[in-house]
């Protein structure tokens, strides 16, 4: 074989070999969803906070919508000592609308509108849970919070949210969490507390008492 051809060869092999990498590197990031390896982020309060308290819900949990109001009453009451964070849990083995509840809460965060929508759910569950589809109901709390619907419904629907909430998913599992709903303070999980505002109190006073330690 002559060096010319030699080389000429070489140069297939290499392009080829290249061409493979970047498809499978265009391909990883279009099926996890490509920015959205992060997972959600919702806060609340205090943004430079030394506690952060965060609770992953299922829309469709009935002890999450027991929690609910306390949680609520919570976060106004330390929303000057603490960042609150949300993030998505949605048991879909026993809720079949979970998944539906999360999406429409994470497209509106999109727009600057979790806690509207996200209270909106919470406050509606037991009616739209009784549907044969809730996304009428969804779709009723994003025109009431002032969403762009169109840019609602394609971010409903995106692969960008759908990776959102499994990496929410994949961190609460490697937490340890199995029920919902899980709390966790400065990305630890913290054995759940009764649904009260007492209870949730102590449990954030104790956070804020040992970061004074440290």
């Amino acid at each position: 074989m002559d060096s010319k051809r030699f080389w000429i060869i070489l140069a297939v092999i290499l392009v080829g070999f290249f061409g493979f990498i970047m498809f499978n590197k265009d391909k990883t990031s279009d099926s996890s969803g490509s920015v959205s390896a992060q997972g959600s982020s919702n806060y609340y309060g205090k943004e430079d906070s030394p506690v952060t308290v965060t609770e992953f819900v299922d829309f469709q949990c009935e002890a999450c919508y027991a929690y609910y109001p306390y949680v609520k009453e919570v976060k106004e009451k330390y929303k000057d000592k603490v960042r609150f964070q949300v993030r998505n849990f949605p048991i879909t083995s026993g809720h079949q609308f979970a998944m539906q509840a999360a999406r429409a809460a994470e497209a509106a965060a999109r727009q600057g509108k979790f806690w509207e929508m996200h209270d909106k759910i919470f406050e509606g569950q037991k009616i739209w849970e009784q549907t044969q589809n809730p996304q009428t109901y969804f779709d009723q709390y994003a025109e009431a919070v002032g969403l762009d619907m169109e840019k609602y419904r394609t971010d409903r629907d995106s692969s960008d949210v759908a990776a959102v909430i499994n990496k929410d998913l994949a961190d609460v599992k490697e937490l340890g969490g199995t029920g919902t709903p899980t709390f966790a303070i400065n990305g630890k999980k913290v054995e759940k507390t009764a649904p009260s505002v007492e209870a949730l109190s102590q449990m954030i006073d104790d956070a804020l008492a040992e970061a004074e330690k440290q």
